[in-house]
């Protein structure tokens, strides 16, 4: 769930790529869990413009709890692993999709093959780049280059901050498609990850979705920007008010100031 604050914004999987946000629409839940309408009967939907929708720490929380009846196993998967895996199938209809595919001793979220091309996919929480309650994270590349050398696959990282979106999937078959970055509700930031290069160990992750555009990153935050219905964050309103630093969102190892800051930020 990328450790999300207050839900907001709607997500829909037939428009991923205008659509940012924490809830979910009950058909869409339906065709990630692939369960059946009647299965999702325990869970409270609000209605909104008559729009079921839910939270998507809900929904998480009940499959976990094995409260939806015929969703998908566990096998170590998260929802942003299912949730990724119908984006890829709406991108791709023709692509081959396994999960949890062991590699030396780790186990890799996805392994993807399209027209003759493989590569794995990892997805990656905050708590790859900054501290948890277990503890520092390890070197953020050590898994990626375990897997290349082993298999000759590449192996993707794709993080919390890059929008679950059919573009972002495109963008990893296609180097010329332009990829998106989103955070509208995540309460790890840029600034706390560990790291004393965390600025270039970011735009190297980024940069692989070509999701970083001429000013930088402060598009991501909102609200409304890209064409797309993603809510501002609100940690944007925190800083106008002094409620917390600037310096939440500056990673270690920046040069350049206003290449991380939405333009709301920039003096």
């Amino acid at each position: 769930m990328a450790i999300l604050g207050k839900p907001q914004g709607i997500f829909d999987l037939n428009n991923s790529d205008i659509s940012v946000g924490s809830f979910l629409l009950r058909h869409d839940i339906c065709e990630i869990l692939q369960v059946s309408d009647a299965d999702l009967s325990s869970i409270r939907f609000k209605n909104i413009d008559g729009l079921q929708i839910a939270d998507e720490r809900i929904i998480q929380k009940a499959w976990y709890g094995g409260k939806i009846p015929n969703a998908m196993p566990l096998d170590k998967s998260s929802l942003d692993e299912l949730l990724l895996i119908a984006i890829i199938k709406k991108a791709f209809s023709d692509i081959k999709i396994e999960r949890q595919v062991k590699v030396k001793r780790y186990s890799l979220d996805l392994k993807l093959t399209l027209n003759g091309k493989t590569l794995f996919v990892e997805f990656d929480g905050p708590y790859h780049f900054a501290p948890s309650r277990y503890g520092n994270p390890g070197d953020p590349f050590k898994k990626k280059r375990t897997v290349e050398d082993a298999t000759g696959f590449e192996c993707v990282k794709w993080p919390y901050w890059i929008q679950r979106c059919a573009t972002n999937v495109k963008a990893l078959f296609d180097s010329s498609v332009r990829g998106l970055g989103a955070l509208w509700s995540t309460e790890v930031h840029f600034g706390m990850f560990i790291f004393e290069n965390s600025a270039e160990i970011i735009d190297t992750i980024t940069k692989r979705f070509n999701a970083v555009d001429g000013s930088g990153y402060g598009y991501f935050y909102g609200p409304e920007t890209k064409e797309r219905n993603n809510p501002e964050h609100p940690i944007i309103e925190k800083i106008r008010q002094n409620k917390t630093g600037i310096g939440t969102l500056l990673p270690r190892g920046f040069t350049d100031r206003a290449y991380w800051l939405s333009d709301k930020l920039q003096t």
